[in-house]
């Protein structure tokens, strides 16, 4: 008689519990879906940034070196150079835009040295952006 009452199945009970606990699970992981997504638009924006930083310090100092260009900036008269999220000189409706002021100054008491500042800033960034600087020389022939 014991045989026949073995029932080792789920019931109905079972099953719904388990939904319910299931959907309580995902409903409450959700809001972090958000919260992630505004991060990585974040991490996003500031690798861009400090790309285009690296790049404008490489440039310069590039071009110090190889007396390329003149060095008769003061601080209150930057290059000034707007890139867009995708890289272009454009922008698209929803784009934005990166901008890379450049200050070079001559470095006190030395020659053949200047300061090079690059700044990257961007709407919803950080108000200081991202900023470094470098200490560019000319190397003359011997």
């Amino acid at each position: 008689m014991s045989k026949m009452n073995n029932d080792k199945g789920i019931t109905v009970i079972e099953s719904l519990i388990a939904v319910v606990l299931t959907a309580i699970a995902i409903i409450s992981l959700m809001p972090m879906q958000s919260i992630s997504l505004n991060v990585g638009t974040r991490a996003d924006y500031m690798g861009r940034a400090a790309y285009l930083m690296q790049s404008e310090l490489e440039a310069r100092e590039y071009a110090i070196m190889n007396q390329n260009i003149s060095i008769t900036l003061t601080p209150t008269d930057p290059f000034v150079t707007k890139y867009t999220v995708n890289g272009a000189l454009t922008a698209s409706a929803a784009d934005t835009f990166f901008t890379v002021r450049t200050f070079v100054n001559t470095a006190a008491g030395a020659t053949n040295a200047w300061i090079v500042h690059v700044q990257v800033t961007w709407p919803g960034g950080p108000a200081s952006g991202v900023r470094s600087s470098i200490i560019a020389t000319r190397h003359y022939n011997f």
